[in-house]
């Protein structure tokens, strides 16, 4: 459902407010190290998430990327509406131009029904909501590292 692009800008926003909460600031090289995601696409990423106003980045010294604004302030569905728009929440699911509830796909009502959970569930989850889940343990934004030989 969502893009890479999407899934690259939740995981970077997630370790970007992981740090944030420290007062510390991350550059790209770090993210895309230790979310193993190409640096070039995260760079872009990134620089499209400042651009629109998503998180805030510092040059120099100290500098990185953060969040200009608090975590639970910023839904998953405003990082999908940036990056992907919302045009997946309205497509039929079976690629048909006219499809509603008068003029129906096989596939209209459960489709329907999974994008409006879907569309609430991102409405109402926040960056912080994601990083509470991760200080507790119980969720993860890396990949698992390989046992010690």
């Amino acid at each position: 459902m969502l893009s890479k692009t999407t899934e690259y800008a939740l995981r970077a926003i997630v370790y970007i407010a992981l740090h944030d909460a420290k007062s510390l600031r991350v550059g790209i090289k770090e993210i895309a190290k230790e979310l193993e995601l190409p640096t070039h696409f995260m760079g872009k990423i990134l620089q499209d998430l400042v651009r629109k106003g998503v998180i805030a980045s510092m040059k120099g010294p100290g500098g990185g990327f953060f969040l200009h604004r608090p975590a639970r302030e910023i839904s998953i569905l405003e990082v999908v509406r940036t990056i992907d728009g919302l045009e997946a929440f309205k497509k039929c699911g079976m690629g048909m131009k006219e499809c509603s509830d008068t003029h129906p796909c096989p596939l209209h009502h459960d489709i329907k029904q999974y994008r409006q959970q879907l569309l609430s569930t991102f409405s109402n989850k926040s960056i912080q909501d994601l990083v509470d889940g991760i200080n507790t343990g119980e969720f993860f934004i890396t990949n698992v590292p390989e046992p010690a030989k």
